[in-house]
């Protein structure tokens, strides 16, 4: 049995997800829009935080340039948050990265959905 497997542990932890994105949630918008992509959180928050960024504009910047961004409106809040390991790619394009910041033994994974060609309508 983890430690995420008791009960106590996995409802403070969420507790504790939901409550730090209640903090970081609108700076990471707000960058976000900026860079061309809309922001919306996936998953229970039960010992994570998932975040899924989707290029919403033309002018939406690669992916590498919104987690850099993200990075800073975290770390602006936080006082750092570093991406580890390398991204990875997932399915129909998405690039999930890893990001952690100080005092949280969670982390806080954001999928990129990057800019794509525009699609004809047949």
């Amino acid at each position: 049995m983890s430690i995420n497997d008791i009960p106590a542990i996995r409802e403070a932890t969420g507790a504790f997800c939901r409550s730090l994105l209640d903090s970081i949630l609108p700076a990471i918008r707000e960058a976000a829009k900026f860079q061309g992509y809309a922001v919306a959180v996936h998953g229970s928050l039960k010992r994570d935080i998932d975040l899924v960024a989707i290029a919403w504009t033309e002018q939406a910047r690669p992916a590498d340039e919104l987690v850099r961004v993200v990075q800073g409106a975290i770390g602006g809040i936080l006082g750092n948050c570093l991406r580890i390991a390398e991204p990875t790619t997932k399915p129909h394009g998405r690039i999930a990265y890893t990001l952690i910041h100080p005092g949280f033994a969670g982390e806080i994974d954001l999928s990129v959905i990057p800019p794509q060609k525009t699609a004809e309508i047949e």
